[in-house]
């Protein structure tokens, strides 16, 4: 059931992020768009300056007051005594650009062109009485408006160097190249890089550059990456941050989840093992007390002895596993204090082997402890550290199917450091399961959850009486070889 509802939470939660990624994807898509149609629309502005650059340049040529093009009035061009508007854009505004009319080729190639410049004032034309204050008058055919390629190239040069600045002005800098054409159609085209023309996309094409003596102008540009970037920065981090931290916070939840799901298949083994450790010595205790209410039993002082004995060694056996996880308890809350004194390790480690004298006997193990000469004295809890030496010799005895063989040497590593090593002949720990045998409640799968008693404690009780008295512990170990465990403690001065 637990497994089905991890599962539904996941797949909740997994298409509740995808949505958001989408939601990102097309919030992105429609921010990269809006800064590509910016980044046309900067391009269309440089050309557009462009062009009112050559503008003035040939109404200077022509005679006219260019500084008077900004002070609300209009040109008007000419064509068979008909007015049409040729450039409606020059008002109060110095930042207006002029617009010029697309010419009907086959129309104005079989004649001449009137084109005549006036100026007039804004004000009175709103009030029908049309005011001359400038008139000049050209005549061209657009037939005999002709540029040669070295005449495309002569101009190319220093309209160059304006798009440059112009483009250095706005911000980009992307690789572009041009083609000059006559507006007749007449002649050949002049490319500035033919190949890069054809590999870049044609951002502006057709442009009139010019009133006199006008040409076309086809203008090819990549977008500028660097331009968009900087347009969508601030969306891009917020994107990555939001990005960022729904993942962060998905990954967290679907690890804690899976933790919270192992503990609880490790504390449903505990209590399994813990219910078959208890029940073993509660139905030998409940056997010997049935027996002791059969009167010839009871009659019997020797056999009633035998029973309360197994009685007695049951119960302290119970004692002993209810004090293992009280002690486990106060560990998970952090509510042991450490009792440190100045300990001889040799000589404890001795009095724990003296203790389980019986234990290694009914095993018929054999049991060597090596030391070194001169063993320095060290500041550690007597009892903590006693049970941890009780556990890993437990262990080996428990771990082994043929007779036990167990190693304990002691020796100094440098002079601030003691090295304790126990080993065995055992049945081993496999590598993957290595890193986990410290971990609460963690027991190495043997396909028989009670093949072996324990509440898969004694090592993390281990680990953590070590670390708490600033040393570690390592594990080797090689199935069907054996084990070796490593604990390192530091040598504190009496002082400490």
């Amino acid at each position: 059931m637990l497994l089905k509802r991890i599962r539904f939470i996941v797949i909740i939660v997994s298409c509740s992020l995808l949505g958001i990624f989408l939601l990102q994807g097309y919030w992105l898509y429609n921010s990269y768009q809006l800064s590509a149609e910016q980044f046309d629309k900067e391009v269309a502005k440089i050309m557009q300056a462009l062009r009112q650059k050559y503008v003035k340049t040939d109404m200077k040529k022509m005679g006219v007051p260019v500084d008077s093009l900004h002070m609300g009035k209009r040109i008007i061009g000419l064509e068979r005594g008909k007015t049409d508007s040729f450039f409606l854009s020059f008002n109060n505004s110095a930042a207006d650009l002029p617009e010029l009319p697309d010419l009907n080729l086959d129309d104005t190639s079989r004649r001449s062109i009137k084109f005549s410049i006036v100026t007039h004032d804004t004000d009175s034309i709103k009030h029908d009485q049309v005011r001359t204050k400038f008139k000049k008058t050209e005549i061209f055919n657009v037939k005999d408006i002709y540029y040669s390629k070295q005449a495309f190239r002569n101009i190319a040069k220093p309209l160059i160097q304006d798009i440059d600045s112009l483009m250095l002005l706005n911000g980009i800098n992307a690789p572009y190249a041009l083609k000059f054409s006559n507006l007749s159609g007449l002649g050949e085209a002049y490319f500035t890089d033919s190949l890069l023309f054809q590999q870049l996309s044609p951002k502006l094409t057709k442009l009139k550059i010019g009133v006199l003596k006008p040409f076309y102008l086809d203008f090819s540009l990549n977008n500028n990456i660097l331009f968009i970037l900087r347009k969508m920065q601030w969306v891009l981090i917020a994107s990555v941050i939001i990005i960022g931290i729904t993942s962060w916070a998905f990954l967290y939840m679907l690890r804690t989840i899976f933790q919270q799901k192992k503990l609880s298949d490790i504390k449903n083994d505990f209590f399994n093992n813990m219910t078959h450790e208890f029940k073993t010595p509660i139905a030998t205790v409940s056997l010997a007390v049935e027996a002791l209410k059969n009167r010839e039993i009871s009659d019997n002082l020797t056999r009633s002895q035998e029973y309360l004995a197994i009685c007695q060694h049951e119960l302290k056996r119970i004692s002993a596993m209810v004090d293992k996880v009280l002690k486990m308890a106060a560990f998970e809350k952090s509510e042991i204090d450490l009792s440190l004194q100045q300990t001889d390790i040799p000589q404890l480690i001795e009095s724990v082997v003296t203790t389980m004298q019986p234990q290694l006997v009914n095993r018929q193990a054999k049991l060597r402890v090596i030391t070194s000469e001169d063993m320095p004295e060290v500041m550690l809890d007597r009892d903590h550290m006693a049970n941890v030496f009780y556990n890993l010799i437990e262990n080996s005895l428990k771990y082994s199917d043929n007779e036990p063989v167990i190693e304990i040497s002691c020796k100094c590593e440098g002079d601030h450091h003691l090295q304790i090593t126990v080993s065995d002949n055992g049945i081993g720990i496999p590598t993957a399961y290595q890193d986990k045998v410290f971990e609460n409640f963690f027991r190495v799968p043997t396909g028989d959850i009670h093949n072996v008693k324990g509440f898969g404690m004694g090592l993390s009780y281990v680990s953590t009486i070590i670390k708490m008295h600033g040393g570690a512990i390592k594990l080797k170990s090689k199935l069907n070889e054996g084990s070796v465990f490593t604990i390192t403690l530091p040598v504190k001065p009496l002082n400490a």
